[in-house]
């Protein structure tokens, strides 16, 4: 049995591949849009922005000419790229879910 994140493929008729992956590219947007407006989705999402900003300040406070000055620079660009892929891979997978959502409608007409 799979659980509500999960679906089971098997029993769906499908035209084609190509109707197989609109399909499991809208649902897995769906599934991203769902765990965003979860509990933990929201934690994570909120972090993730907090982060960027906490960064941002720090770069402003920085001063790369001391000792362990670059190092830092590394390391809190490094934690915001991690943030900021995490946003970034979220919004890919909702915008390409309805991107897919669009292209299975019109290619079921």
């Amino acid at each position: 049995m799979s659980t509500p994140e999960e679906f089971d493929y098997s029993n769906v008729h499908f035209i084609s591949d190509q109707e197989r992956e609109y399909f499991a590219e809208a649902h897995l947007g769906e599934q991203v849009r769902s765990f965003i407006a979860s509990p933990t989705g929201r934690y994570l999402h909120g972090r993730a922005k907090q982060t960027m900003s906490e960064c941002k300040d720090k770069l402003a406070d920085l001063d790369p000419t001391v000792k362990g000055g670059i190092a830092d620079w590394k390391a809190i660009k490094q934690d915001m790229a991690n943030a900021e892929s995490f946003l970034k891979w979220c919004a890919e997978a909702i915008v390409n879910g309805d991107n897919a959502a669009s292209q299975l409608e019109e290619y079921r007409e």
